[in-house]
């Protein structure tokens, strides 16, 4: 059992091609940390939030800007990568802790941020877990969705997702929690059991069409075999 769940999300900035020996081994930067943190019975307790100052680039990249919205002046004045580590950190807190997000790229990115930025990792985020990966396998969708964006496991779970505000640390993190909360306290069976059903119908659904199609099909083809002179009729 876990005293507390935490559900996190980072946005991320290039690193400059000028920094070739860092680039060997980081890529890109943390710029934005989002996080919720859930009780064991899936109440959301909190939420954090913060910008983080880029050690090896000075401006947002534009394709960044247009992705999230994230501008350089958001980040001119920000915490450094570790007074923000530190600091959600100390939100978190002392306790059993898991930790959350939407594929493992969150985690390599903490990893190797930390390495190369000689900042311990902390102590508190040990237990991570993909729910990227663990997602379609408890709503036992694996075999239609191996490996699904966050937007698409929201539309799948009914959850509204607005697409203007996709790609903000918080956000993300926010709509993670709203698929993590329903497998803690339990709701995800029902859920899962309604997804199956639809999924069902509509491939009936699908294969009751192609077996008309298949039978009209096989109608035309038979007429215009037993008779070569038929004329094909074309819509113009």
């Amino acid at each position: 059992m876990y005293d507390q769940h935490i559900i996190l999300d980072f946005e991320m900035n290039p690193v400059l091609k000028k920094y070739a020996e860092v680039r060997k081994h980081l890529h890109r930067e943390i710029i934005e940390i989002g996080a919720t943190k859930v009780s064991p019975d899936g109440r959301v307790l909190d939420t954090f939030s913060c910008f983080v100052k880029p050690k090896f680039s000075s401006d947002v990249a534009e394709y960044i800007t247009k992705l999230t919205g994230i501008k350089t002046t958001d980040i001119y004045n920000a915490a450094s990568f570790s007074e923000a580590i530190q600091s959600f950190s100390k939100w978190i807190g002392h306790g059993k802790t898991r930790i959350y997000s939407w594929s493992n790229s969150d985690l390599i990115q903490l990893k190797s941020e930390c390495a190369i930025k000689q900042i311990p990792f902390p102590t508190n985020m040990i237990r991570w877990m993909d729910f990227q990966i663990i997602y379609p396998r408890i709503m036992e969708i694996k075999q239609y969705k191996r490996l699904m964006s966050l937007h698409e496991a929201a539309e799948w779970y009914g959850i509204s997702f607005e697409q203007k505000d996709a790609h903000r640390a918080l956000y993300d993190a926010k709509i993670t929690t709203e698929l993590v909360i329903p497998v803690l306290t339990g709701e995800y069976v029902s859920q899962r059991e309604c997804l199956k059903k639809v999924i069902h119908r509509d491939e009936r659904e699908k294969q009751e069409t192609r077996l008309s199609l298949s039978d009209l099909c096989s109608g035309f083809f038979s007429q215009f075999i037993s008779n070569e002179t038929l004329e094909p009729e074309y819509v113009r």
